[in-house]
């Protein structure tokens, strides 16, 4: 299968990782010329409206437009309805379809016991299994100590307040987080809480750092009791570094997810707080009112120690990698059995 990333956000796909690359070797051939690839893949719907008039002039009849989507966010807020098996827009020249390959609509993030998000980087499992092999080693009573220890509440994220970020698919239990985390983040008046991200306070972007997620670990290790966890979309399978992180780092992470959503599987024992469904104000409350009893911690101590043999298992991260890449190929095929040729039509 030869593919050919096009496009302002080509490196925020899955065969833009190493890692992962690495694991479609044989599979997929990332090539060097538009034409001559089988699937020209963009990753973001902004690229269609940036360069769909160029696209739609440059790819030839038997050639596949694919939006292979890693960020729900982007699927909600800019896409359109993101279980749509396409995504249509105009250009000067007429319509341009690419078809939609996200969380929603292909297997490729379907994971079976590592989300998405951590495999991109290796750097991820590491630090994980290191920290989670450390945290195993408490029990519940060790972890009642460290939170009584503990006072920061913090809240590592963009500050967005725009109604627009509140889009929603009850159908498919899809839901923009972005400001609902903003307006629990405010609700939040109390001196322990802490407010960190882009719009909050005058630091750059996170992302400019040269490693944004070791100065996120070292910055809150041992100093944080509750880190907010909460994606930017409500999304089943959508399930990114935030909640391992919080664990990470000894924090009781906060987190938005519905019964159906598969966080229930990855931590099912529990030693979390769930705001489904709250309104910012009764959330805030729950948090500046939590304490950690004896069930909470020994559900927090199972966790840790769950964590830790997902994160210590060589043969699961390859494993898990190997059904990436082979859910990403027959999606890829699977799309160019639609080549550009009829998906343009209007």
């Amino acid at each position: 299968m030869r593919v050919f990333p096009y496009g302002d956000y080509q490196h925020r796909q899955p065969l833009a990782y190493v890692p992962i690359r690495r694991a479609c070797a044989g599979r997929i051939e990332i090539t060097e010329r538009m034409e001559q690839a089988q699937v020209v893949v963009i990753a973001h719907v902004k690229d269609l409206k940036a360069h769909g008039e160029k696209l739609r002039r440059s790819l030839h009849p038997d050639q596949t437009l694919v939006l292979l989507s890693e960020e729900p966010f982007w699927d909600t807020a800019w896409g359109g309805v993101p279980g749509s098996a396409t995504l249509t827009r105009e250009t000067p020249d007429g319509p341009i379809t690419a078809r939609q390959l996200n969380h929603q609509t292909s297997r490729v993030f379907e994971f079976k016991a590592i989300p998405y998000f951590p495999l991109t980087d290796r750097s991820f499992f590491n630090r994980y299994a290191l920290r989670f092999t450390r945290n195993a080693r408490l029990d519940a009573e060790a972890w009642r100590t460290v939170f009584a220890r503990r006072r920061d509440i913090v809240f590592m994220a963009t500050r967005r307040e725009s109604e627009k970020y509140d889009v929603a698919w009850p159908m498919h239990e899809i839901y923009g987080l972005s400001a609902l985390r903003t307006r629990i983040a405010m609700a939040c008046e109390d001196e322990r809480v802490r407010r960190i991200g882009l719009r909050w306070n005058e630091e750059p972007p996170r992302q400019d750092l040269p490693d944004w997620h070791l100065d996120k670990l070292l910055q809150l290790e041992d100093n944080c009791r509750v880190l907010s966890a909460i994606e930017n979309t409500h999304q089943r399978n959508y399930l990114t570094e935030k909640l391992f992180d919080a664990f990470a780092i000894g924090a009781i992470p906060l987190y938005v997810a519905a019964p159906s959503h598969r966080v229930h599987e990855v931590v099912p024992d529990g030693g979390w707080i769930n705001l489904f469904g709250l309104e910012p104000e009764t959330a805030a409350q729950r948090i500046l009112d939590f304490e950690p009893d004896a069930a909470f911690c020994e559900a927090y101590a199972k966790t840790q120690r769950r964590l830790a043999r997902l994160f210590g298992s060589v043969g699961t991260l390859r494993r898990e990698y190997e059904r990436l890449a082979s859910d990403l190929e027959a999606s890829l095929r699977a799309a160019a059995n639609h080549p550009q040729g009829t998906s343009t039509a209007a």
